[in-house]
């Protein structure tokens, strides 16, 4: 049924075409809504790759201010990670699949480098915008698929991905490159709010117009140690309720991690990283 609001929107928008009158910031605000909106469904109708659908469908939320939104019931979660994660100075950190950019500007606090990567460039928009009014340094952003990250071998100390991983279509090939990126004996958090043992998260499944995998905890293990990962731990996050407080799927997270195996790290791969936090000084 067509919302009264959005007959008069309609209205509104031809009468400004009509006499030629330039648009008011909500008439804008509604047509890119109306513009992202068609290009989701029509990615999903042509059967587009899937990066592609990722790409429209987070850039349509991130239009809707959906990222922003999500900043109250990812910090909590966020907040538990961060001191696993044992961070340092030295740290070269890869926050993937970062929408906002809440996870890294709580990460650069603690002092290391973050880079934040998305394959939402309308998310990285509010990420870099927020950073910058904020003074964060240590931040950067980049555009990329989970599948090709732009970085050289074992370039990150430690990589986190939150609520994030059951979007990546090959979740191994992702893994894969993970680890590729990662310096031997780096870690790799996983922090995740839909998984089968988290029985209540399973309804969230179809609020999303694109495919998402559902695993349990031991498959998750099971995937990590089949792509060599070693020093695998899985560990629950689970806020119990509490009254006059609403319960949120978010209560409960599940936070994978695991290390790069140590393997051989040759001289020429010690000295290229010398030359390589120019590469971190270019990024826009």
């Amino acid at each position: 049924m067509i919302r009264l609001s959005a007959i008069r929107k309609g209205f509104r928008l031809l009468k400004c075409k009509a006499l030629g009158q330039p648009l008011d910031p909500e008439l804008r605000h509604g047509v890119q809504i109306w513009k992202l909106t068609l290009r989701v469904w029509w990615s999903s109708v042509t059967r587009k790759p899937l990066d592609v659908r990722l790409h429209h469908e987070f850039n349509l939320w991130a239009e809707k201010g959906v990222g922003e939104g999500m900043d109250n019931p990812h910090r909590r979660i966020i907040e538990l990670t961060i001191p696993k994660m044992d961070l340092a100075g030295k740290d070269r950190i890869l926050d993937l699949a970062c929408g906002a950019g809440l996870a890294s500007r709580l990460m650069a606090s603690n002092g290391p480098r973050v880079v934040g990567m998305d394959i939402s460039d309308g998310m990285l928009r509010h990420a870099k915008s927020q950073t910058a009014q904020m003074q964060i340094r240590n931040v950067n952003f980049t555009c990329g698929s989970a599948e090709h990250i732009p970085f050289p071998d074992n370039f990150f100390t430690k990589a986190l991905s939150v609520e994030a991983f059951y979007y990546f279509e090959h979740q191994d090939r992702v893994l894969a490159e993970l680890q590729r990126v990662l310096a031997p004996q780096g870690r790799l958090f996983l922090l995740i709010c839909l998984y089968t043992d988290h029985k209540d998260s399973l309804r969230t499944v179809d609020s999303v117009d694109v495919p998402v995998h559902v695993r349990s905890i031991a498959e998750y293990k099971g995937l990590l140690a089949s792509g060599g990962w070693t020093d695998i731990n899985a560990e629950e996050f689970i806020r119990e309720p509490q009254p006059g407080r609403k319960a949120d799927v978010h209560d409960r997270a599940l936070l994978l991690s695991a290390s790069k195996p140590l393997a051989g790290f040759s001289v020429a791969q010690k000295l290229q990283r010398t030359n390589e936090n120019a590469l971190l000084e270019s990024l826009t």
